[in-house]
């Protein structure tokens, strides 16, 4: 039914003279006066501002929002190629509503019932980062910020990993500070975010110089919404999973704003259990090793962290952040080695034990932002410190027809990283330029310990036991400068400086290496955008990759009598030169090519002799890596929302050691993600990814797909989201090649688990509280 409204001057708002259920309404555009199909319309209440449902307009430019509760709202709309819009606000009581036709401009001409700002395309093409403004996707509106993620191009998200493809794991910043969490502690947090506040996320594959230079993984950027409402609100959330097993884990948020303060503060609790079934075979040889092993585990864990930030006056804001958590994994294990011989099996060695590994870990960060003066000049000082304590205990027992030993192998580390660093910003109308300094400092003490059971004691034995002190000081310089040369013209260009000093003892072997390096680490980037529609850019960096600091333990690590990891104190940095040529259509498709050639790069290296088999790592590989990355977003309809990518990858690589084979290879996979708007308050969504079998160095990877489906259902004024999901994966399952032998390894982590979560969300939405957080990279070596 048709309503009669009227416009009331003084305070430009529609007042609804009957009662409503339904808003109807239409987006036009300001030049021939037509609909706009596919335009972005989204209902918004007042007064807090919560986005109620988006919807795309359909071919006559025409919108419909069921079920709407009385209140004040307005209408906001958007389309590529003109100027965003919104509507003056009105009232909803309980009867249909037509909202006058809203145009879109795209002029500068402002209407009375419009105010318009710049509009942005889902995707944009920035000096250094792509940019997915996630505001503008349909898909990712209403939920958490990890299954946001699942649909921002170049991103892969796993159960507890997300990793950029083709580079392997990230580290993930907010407002350009670092989060520090990893795995299952970041899954958590990232569930506490909703994506309604997220403006868009950045993703960096070449990072500049004003980064550290440590990895290849590159970055990604979380920006948040700016907006200045005071108060407070928080969530809750909570999730259930099963496969084999039942898991849980439970997470809180809460956030503050004032005038002068802001902060947040998050908690998160879990216990995760898995069975993990893996065989690993050593064939090939005369004598070939044939084991299977099957694993338990229980992961609890508490984490809880705060973060506070105070403007002192308008130049000067302090604050801090610290986290703390306390993870205790668990795992007991059954093995069952084979030593086989042809066809006959000469013994059969069965080791059951249990492992465990504590982790207590705290990172505190003290920083200072000094802005020099209204045109964006900045002074930002901080200063870092991270502890963590693991404690790898494992105790089995081996048996064969002959022999039966039980031993405790234990690895005691303690781990103390510290920084200080300062950088400096300064816009100028014809320049921005950037540089900073950063001091860090590594510090493990490590003690392996390997006792076997004798006369109903635990003897040390110190033939396989052993003490590692491991200090490191990294100094850093760097300097960039960033310039638009013309309007369809950008560059940025940088240059970082590390240098390295370090030194590991054993006291048990009486064994010392020192060894200082220094390195100049260049960046370089051109973008050229020939028109609104098609945009190049051209990106160079150079990277090192330092070995963690656990590898460059020089002792044995036993897994049974006859297997053990050891590391390498004389373990190498490697390098790597990285080169990106991207292509831009309409914010939409993107493609990439690249680049790479690295030397010295830090590998696996497996021997065999007799029944003894031993893992170490060596700088043996180099290689050179052509590929290939396309993808494609796009709403099919007002209720589907559709994207796809593409990725192949072409592998050189050459081995110092000739028992390493490594012919060239190539990798390549494909994913499609697909999002159904049944309702405003239900979506259905079905994600499948693909790896096809590849090549890469000695390694042959298997086939490996996944599937992720799920809904979700928003209650109580969209505050309270129901999430049920599907997981299916598969076995991951590699082949080394070496000369004499191939070692063949399949892991099943049962990747069949329904999970159920939900989220609960109070107070003023529009409250963002401290997000700040410090580039602290090196705490990854350490983890």
């Amino acid at each position: 039914m048709f309503i009669s409204i009227c416009w009331i001057s003084t305070n430009s708002t529609v007042l609804v003279l009957a009662q409503s259920s339904k808003i109807k309404g239409k987006i036009v555009e300001n030049v021939k006066e037509a609909g706009l199909e596919f335009a972005s319309v989204s209902l918004i209440r007042l007064p807090d501002s919560v986005t109620v449902s988006t919807q795309l307009t359909n071919e006559k430019g025409g919108y419909d929002f069921a079920d709407i509760k009385p209140g004040n709202y307005f209408i906001t709309a958007s389309f590529i190629g003109y100027e965003n819009g919104k509507s003056a606000s009105f009232s909803v009581n309980a009867a249909d509503l037509t909202v006058p036709a809203l145009m879109l401009n795209t002029g500068t001409d402002t209407l009375s019932e419009l105010t318009v700002k710049g509009n942005k395309p889902l995707l944009e093409r920035k000096i250094d980062r792509m940019v997915f403004n996630l505001s503008n996707s349909l898909a990712a509106k209403g939920t958490d910020l990890l299954q946001a993620l699942a649909w921002v191009p170049m991103l892969k998200v796993e159960q507890s990993e997300i990793s950029i493809i083709g580079k392997g794991g990230v580290s993930v910043m907010i407002n350009e500070r670092m989060v520090q969490l990893r795995g299952n502690e970041l899954v958590n947090y990232l569930k506490t975010l909703r994506s309604d506040d997220i403006e868009k996320i950045e993703i960096i594959t070449t990072p500049p110089a004003k980064y550290e230079a440590q990895g290849n993984g590159g970055l990604i950027n979380i920006v948040l919404k700016k907006n200045q409402s005071l108060g407070w609100r928080g969530s809750l959330g909570t999730s259930y999973s099963q496969n084999t097993y039942p898991s849980y884990a439970n997470n809180m948020a809460l956030f503050f704003r004032s005038k002068k303060l802001s902060s947040s503060s998050t908690f998160n609790q879990s216990n995760y259990r898995s069975i993990v079934k893996e065989s690993f075979n050593i064939t090939g040889r005369p004598s070939e090793i044939i084991s299977n092993e099957k694993r338990l585990g229980t992961s609890p864990g508490l984490q809880t962290g705060i973060s506070i930030d105070y403007e002192l006056n308008k130049h000067n804001n302090i604050g801090l952040i610290y986290n703390i958590s306390d993870n205790k994994s668990n795992t007991t294990f059954n093995n069952s080695y084979s030593f086989v011989t042809g066809s006959s099996i000469d013994s059969v060695l069965n080791t059951t034990g249990k492992f465990s590994r504590p982790l207590f870990t705290q990172t505190l960060n003290i920083y200072h932002d000094f802005k020099i003066d209204s045109t964006g000049k900045k002074l930002t000082s901080s200063v870092n410190f991270f502890m963590n304590n693991p404690e790898m205990k494992n105790d089995f027992i081996s048996e064969s027809e002959n022999t039966c030993a039980s031993v405790q192998n234990n690895n005691l580390s303690k781990y103390n990283i510290w920084s200080v660093q300062s950088d400096l910003t300064l816009p100028y109308k014809w320049a921005k330029i950037e540089t900073g300094i950063k001091l860090a400092h590594f510090n493990n003490n490590a003690n392996v310990e390997y006792y076997n059971y004798l006369g109903e004691v635990f003897i040390l034995d110190k033939t396989r036991s052993n003490e590692f002190d491991y200090t490191e000081s990294n100094l850093a310089s760097y300097f960039s400068m960033e310039s638009e040369l013309s309007k369809k013209w950008e560059a940025k260009a940088g240059l970082r400086y590390e240098y390295t000093l370090l030194e590991g003892y054993s006291p048990t072997l009486d064994q010392r290496n020192k060894r200082n390096y220094g390195a100049l680490f260049p960046t370089a980037y051109i973008v050229y955008k020939a028109n609104k529609n098609h945009v190049f850019s051209l990106n160079y960096s150079r990277r090192i990759n330092r070995p963690s600091l656990n590898s460059l333990n020089p002792f044995a690590y036993y897994t049974n009598n006859y297997t053990y990891y050891t590391g390498n104190p004389l373990l190498l940095p490697s390098y790597s030169n990285n080169v990106e040529l991207n292509y831009l259509y309409k914010g939409r498709f993107s493609f990439t090519v690249f680049q790479q050639h690295t030397s010295d790069i830090i590998s696996n290296l497996t021997t065999v002799s007799g029944p003894t088999l031993v893992t170490s790592r060596g700088n043996f590989l180099t290689q050179n890596n052509l590929g290939a990355y396309l993808s494609f977003n796009r709403s099919l309809f007002k209720w589907w929302d559709h994207s796809i990518y593409a990725s192949f990858f072409y592998a050189s690589p050459k081995s110092k050691i000739a028992t390493i084979s490594t012919p060239s290879g190539t990798s390549a996979s494909f994913g499609i993600n697909n999002s159904f708007n049944a309702t405003s308050l239900l979506t259905f969504y079905l994600n499948y990814n693909h790896n096809l079998p590849s090549t890469d160095r000695n390694v042959y990877t298997y086939r490996q797909r996944s599937l992720r489906m799920g809904a979700r259902i928003k209650l109580l004024d969209n505050n309270l989201i129901i999430s049920p999901a599907y997981f299916l994966g598969t076995v991951s399952k590699y082949d080394f090649h070496y000369s004499e032998f191939v070692q063949t390894t399949a892991t099943d982590y049962n990747y069949n688990t329904f999970t159920l979560s939900l989220t609960y969300s109070f107070g003023r939405s529009k409250v963002s509280g401290n997000n700040k957080d410090i580039r602290f990279d090196e705490k990854r070596r350490a983890q």
